[in-house]
């Protein structure tokens, strides 16, 4: 997979899981895509279930990795799901905003596959 297209989506599940928002846990947790496990073994804490990096650039790395791993590399996610469907599996929260968030950030709709995402 390309890594535009990575990086496309990673910046919208950083939005969906609020990272933008100032004080938010992912902000603090320099964890933008709120991961409980850690992708890359550049963790350094946790903050309750989440991961916590030491840095913006870690965390991001290991979301970019978070989202590779969808594309190949992964017993829950496939590049034929549809982006609803990764909601269930990503969030516990509320999988449809999720979902709709991600969707609207990329402009596409959330019965898009992620292998159908484009730059």
């Amino acid at each position: 997979m390309r890594p535009a297209v990575i990086s496309k989506i990673a910046d919208a599940i950083a939005f969906a899981e609020g990272y933008f928002a100032a004080d938010s846990r992912p902000r603090r947790d320099n964890n933008p895509g709120d991961l409980e496990r850690d992708p890359t073994g550049k963790a350094v804490g946790r903050d309750g279930p989440y991961v916590v990096y030491a840095n913006p650039q870690d965390g991001m790395e290991a979301l970019k990795r978070q989202v590779q791993l969808m594309f190949g590399g992964s017993h829950i996610y496939k590049p034929s799901m549809a982006i609803v469907e990764v909601a269930r599996h990503y969030t516990a929260t509320d999988p449809d905003i999720w979902a709709r968030n991600v969707s609207s950030y990329l402009g596409v709709t959330v019965e898009t596959r992620l292998d159908e995402i484009v730059e």
